[in-house]
């Protein structure tokens, strides 16, 4: 089921309408869609956090109007402004329940590795996965499971658990996580440290 939001209709200018709208504690943002028109919307503020807390980026949501219209949707991208720590705008793409759609999902390990007990160092380095699946069909996460991982192991994405109606979109081979030699750490740390290290002709300067 969806994620309500009730979203209300706003004007495309003045500018000044946007910094009026935020300072009132609500976030502007524009809908997308197929055949349609873009759409510029604010909601509340307050919303809009406990819907991300709630959800996250990936989920589908209701845009709920005045007078009884609705959208489906998911977010196409948010803008932040890291020094307030605040969401200053949001584009939402429509999205048809009967039709497939391309998107990323969060990947969630789990446990922790035999390798690392072992002294290993755990290199988490594929964050998400590209996925294609009806709307209704879209996971939360995809929870990676790394407890059997020795030193040098690795997890793929090809062996993730996807759904049966969800299409892995992305190269099954790449690499999802990988526990390395705590060697192989040091000296990463060293080559580090002697490309940092002064040249002789940056000491003579």
């Amino acid at each position: 089921m969806a994620y309500p939001i009730a979203v209300t209709i706003r004007q495309k200018y003045p500018r000044s309408l946007l910094t009026k709208l935020r300072r009132e504690g609500r976030v502007p943002a524009v809908v997308y869609g197929k055949g349609m028109e873009n759409e510029l919307i604010h909601l509340e503020a307050g919303q809009v956090i406990k819907m991300l807390q709630q959800e996250g980026t990936s989920a589908i949501y209701e845009l709920q109007y005045p007078g009884g219209k609705s959208r489906q949707v998911m977010i196409r991208e948010l803008q932040q402004d890291r020094i307030k720590d605040k969401i200053i705008h949001i584009d939402f793409n429509e999205v048809k329940l009967d039709e497939p759609i391309d998107t990323e999902v969060y990947i969630e390990l789990t446990g922790e590795p035999t390798g690392v007990k072992e002294g290993g160092i755990l290199q988490h380095q594929l964050r998400s996965v590209e996925v294609r699946c009806l709307p209704a069909d879209l996971p939360d996460r995809l929870e990676g499971e790394i407890t059997h991982l020795a030193i040098g192991d690795t997890l793929t994405a090809g062996e993730l658990p996807i759904p049966d109606r969800v299409e892995l979109l992305t190269d099954p081979e790449e690499m999802v996580a990988t526990v390395l030699p705590p060697r192989m750490e040091r000296d990463a740390d060293e080559t580090e440290e002697a490309m940092d290290a002064p040249t002789e002709t940056e000491e003579k300067e």
